[in-house]
């Protein structure tokens, strides 16, 4: 088994970039994400915790020796249950991959915590474990598998770091929209013959 853990500081609150967790796909950094896909989302009323399934398909590199070892393709599936508490401010995600799941685990998880108003604090947590047919060279499999998931983490963080990017800049653009309309609205109001009344 091999273990891999980052964590980051988002100098954003934490509504910020939790929306941007949901537009994160598709980004021009992480190419080898095909589609995501929402199987079930549901909110608890009682918690306001909004749980989220989603299959997650992507196109891997997957060594020779396997693929023509077990007849393999380059298209991955994983499945993923995410759950948001907007009261407790925190986004936990759990993936885990379906394809060669027979032969190696793949578990990770994401977290996304309020750190102050403007700060939210990310760690990513993976497990990699081999084992059935693929025990014999199990550490092969496990460390070329830290490394392409070390590879896929840095550049998922760039492509979150784009969503987040073009979020704030939405954001942005509609609040400079925003205060054209008021200006706009102001000076309608002022020119109007009732104005002075």
């Amino acid at each position: 088994m091999k273990l891999f853990e980052t964590s980051h500081e988002y100098p954003h609150d934490w509504a910020a970039v939790t929306l941007a967790f949901w537009r994160k796909y598709p980004n021009p950094c992480t190419g080898h994400v095909k589609h995501v896909d929402v199987l079930e989302r549901k909110v608890d009323p009682e918690t306001g915790i909004l749980r989220t399934e989603r299959l997650i398909c992507c196109v891997q590199n997957v060594p020779t020796l396997i693929r023509k070892l077990f007849g393999a393709s380059e298209e991955t599936y994983a499945y993923e249950v995410s759950e948001v508490d907007p009261k407790g401010r925190t986004l936990e995600a759990r993936t885990v991959n379906l394809t060669f799941s027979n032969l190696i685990r793949v578990e990770e998880k994401l977290s996304y915590t309020l750190a102050d108003k403007a700060q939210t604090v990310f760690r990513q947590e993976a497990k990699i474990t081999a084992f059935g047919t693929l025990s014999r060279f199990g550490n092969y499999i496990e460390d070329f598998s830290v490394n392409r998931f070390r590879e896929n983490a840095a550049r998922g963080r760039r492509g979150f770091e784009w969503a987040l990017d073009c979020l704030l800049a939405e954001s942005q653009e509609a609040w400079h929209r925003a205060e054209g309309f008021v200006k706009e609205d102001l000076a309608i109001m002022a020119s109007s013959p009732n104005a002075s009344s």
